[in-house]
């Protein structure tokens, strides 16, 4: 009876899971795997965290504009007083001779000593506040190299999201094109399983030999072999989707197909309007303006500054002490620095110079690049309307060879390659939708148009 009742529990609980499967599935198109990217992906966090660094630091830079405040204070006792006077240090001798005779008649009855002692122990307070006037265009400079490095590190954000959005995007038609090679697949099976069932029946009535029927039994091997290349490459594609947008792969059901494309002129744009809007130029417009900026504040270390500021204080080391302000303006001017300078500026000029070789020759790479992307998208499209007239021959071509075969006109091994040509027309033409999405993706990218087709 126990044995019974466990049996019984387990179907339940097999097809409790069983039925589960289906809701526990995540059914995501396109669009949900770019958005699940862009939220898990790590690397993406960290340039957000830079972002906020380069805020910091531009926060940091604008301190500079505001008043310098500084405290101190200081308590002490020394074992001997700082400053001692007397009469035996009056260095003129008659002076020193006529104070110790007035001395001896006067100074005990007036209670003067002989020698005096000053600052042995006392307390120190200062309270004192700067502010800069000019300090050679460096705090100005300062705040300006800052702002670029927000901008820059927002740059390095959105250049991080579009390559994101590229590769969720083609582990995804990749899975799709895989999917569709199944289907074509199941297709190329039940004409190779009613072709098994006919060629059994003419084989027992003597109209054709053995040798057909293993024919068609190699066909079926090959296609299950191709059929369980295609679900490895499906779960091997998953499992590295899975792991990109953070979502356990076997419960992935994605649910966007190839669709019908538009002609590669609705995409295009100019190469070099295409370049001029790319996050990339803009960095390298940021990286030579970074330069110049850091050229000026080389320059305004060697330019005079000025600062006023006041000081409010009070110590107990005199005995008649009271507190005391002072309010000052102080000009510095660099005089044995303007050598230095000089070779410092000239590195800078080297590296302006350097920078700007850089953007011209990287903003030219950019222009042949948009170019070549515009020509792979043009030669996919290409692809794809030679890809359906194929198909549709191949459709012809197996119908025609199916009555041909059917009416005793053709072999076997005719009928099986015309399957076959059907089967890779269907594979081309889905291999070649898949590339023309993926060309269109980064051709887009690279004109800075992100909108899906």
């Amino acid at each position: 009876m126990n044995k019974h009742f466990v049996v019984i529990a387990l179907l339940l609980l097999a097809l409790g899971t069983h039925a589960q499967t289906p809701d526990s599935c995540r059914r995501l198109t396109v669009t949900d795997c770019i958005d699940l990217a862009l939220q898990n992906n790590l690397e993406l966090q960290n340039t957000q965290l830079e972002i906020e660094k380069a805020r910091a630091t531009k926060g940091e830079a604008r301190t500079a504009y505001l008043p310098t405040v500084s405290a101190q204070a200081l308590a002490f006792n020394a074992a001997n007083p700082f400053l001692t006077f007397g009469i035996d240090d009056i260095d003129n001798a008659l002076v020193r001779q006529t104070l110790y005779n007035l001395y001896a008649q006067y100074g005990p009855l007036l209670g003067l000593q002989k020698e005096y002692s000053f600052v042995q122990d006392g307390v120190i307070a200062n309270v004192m506040a700067t502010e800069p006037l000019y300090a050679g265009g460096r705090i100005r400079n300062g705040n300006k190299l800052a702002r670029l490095g927000i901008e820059a590190a927002q740059l390095q954000k959105d250049i991080k999201e579009d390559e994101i959005r590229l590769q969720t995007e083609c582990l995804y038609w990749q899975i799709v094109s895989l999917q569709e090679k199944i289907v074509t697949l199941d297709q190329l099976d039940r004409l190779l399983d009613t072709l098994d069932k006919d060629l059994r029946g003419a084989i027992e009535a003597g109209l054709a030999m053995p040798t057909d029927q293993y024919k068609v039994t190699i066909k079926k091997n090959e296609s299950q072999l191709n059929r369980k290349k295609a679900e490895d490459g499906i779960t091997l594609l998953k499992m590295a989707l899975g792991q990109y947008i953070g979502v356990d792969w076997q419960a992935l059901a994605l649910t966007d197909t190839l669709g019908l494309e538009q002609a590669p002129t609705a995409y295009f744009q100019a190469a070099h309007d295409a370049v001029a809007g790319r996050h990339e130029a803009r960095l390298l417009h940021l990286s030579v303006e970074a330069e110049r900026l850091k050229k000026k504040m080389t320059l305004g270390e060697a330019l005079p500054s000025l600062l006023i500021g006041g000081s409010a204080n009070y110590h107990t080391l005199l005995d008649h002490a009271k507190p005391n302000a002072v309010a000052f303006a102080l000009l510095q001017v660099p005089i044995t620095d303007w050598h230095k300078t000089a070779f410092r500026l000239k590195k800078h000029n080297l590296d302006l110079e350097i920078a700007e070789n850089s953007r011209r020759d990287f903003e030219e790479k950019m222009e042949l690049q948009t170019n070549q992307a515009w020509f792979n998208l043009q030669q996919s499209w290409l692809r794809i309307t030679m890809a359906q007239t194929a198909l549709s021959d191949a459709e012809a071509n197996l119908k025609m060879v199916t009555d041909y075969y059917e009416a005793g006109l053709v072999a076997l091994s005719d009928l099986l390659e015309a399957q076959t040509l059907l089967q890779h027309s269907r594979d081309e033409l889905s291999d070649s939708r898949v590339d023309y999405r993926l060309n269109i993706v980064k051709y887009k990218q690279l004109t800075n148009n992100r909108q899906n087709p």
